[in-house]
């Protein structure tokens, strides 16, 4: 594990799962694998992934869940926030640049691995 402080990371992770819940309600659970997420959030999670891929693999594991969360008035199903997340890292983001199909799908089957 690195040395971010847990409010940044966390913050991030919020902000993916926000992002996730308002998306899944503009545009609907069928739309929102083809949506792209917020820069910024997608901007912040592969910079925490270029410092640390362990990190950043907990961070969004823990957004997708919280997004899923059937407690909430509308839960994001969380194959819906995969493919939606997938779709977003494959967007240019400064300095990070657009990653391939590959890696944001190597990415996301991380995430996804141990989600109950």
């Amino acid at each position: 594990m690195s040395d971010f402080p847990s409010g940044v990371t966390g913050a991030i992770g919020h902000a993916l799962a926000l992002n996730l819940r308002h998306y899944g309600q503009q545009f609907g659970m069928d739309n929102l694998r083809w949506s792209d997420l917020y820069v910024d959030v997608i901007t912040a999670l592969k910079w925490v992934h270029s410092v640390d891929p362990a990190t950043a693999v907990n961070v969004a594991r823990r957004a997708l869940q919280d997004a899923a969360d059937e407690g909430d008035k509308q839960p994001v199903p969380l194959k819906e926030s995969a493919l939606c997340l997938r779709h977003s890292l494959t967007q240019a983001s400064v300095p990070y640049g657009k990653w391939s199909q590959d890696q944001a799908e190597a990415f996301v089957t991380a995430v996804l691995m141990d989600v109950g």
